[in-house]
């Protein structure tokens, strides 16, 4: 009898905690590039939104920023951001969202 309501105590534990797995929302992810992609596109985006100008001195002083204090990464931030800055606005004009930017160029 003991074993038997253990067996059934375990098989609804598990069953709870499988439950509540499935329900939970699945956590993406991130690698080391994706918190500064995201805000060198949000910063640009946001930007955008109020007119700034000097967009790509924006970009790149994010890069400063976030990247600075680790060897030569802000320079090749830079270099990502001066080579594929209109790639990024053309993006943002068509709607596409900071993380699904940074989701497209496998940065997220």
């Amino acid at each position: 009898m003991f074993r038997t309501l253990l067996a059934v105590s375990l098989l609804s534990l598990a069953m709870i905690v499988s439950s509540e797995n499935a329900a939970a929302p699945r956590v993406k992810s991130r690698n080391l590039f994706c918190d500064p992609c995201l805000r060198i596109v949000g910063g640009i985006e946001g930007a955008v939104e109020k007119g700034e100008p000097g967009l790509e001195q924006l970009a790149e002083n994010i890069c400063d920023d976030t990247l600075g204090h680790i060897g030569d990464l802000a320079q090749q931030c830079k270099d990502w951001v001066e080579k594929d800055f209109q790639k990024i606005m053309d993006k943002l004009n068509s709607d596409w969202s900071a993380e699904s930017i940074c989701e497209d160029y496998h940065l997220c």
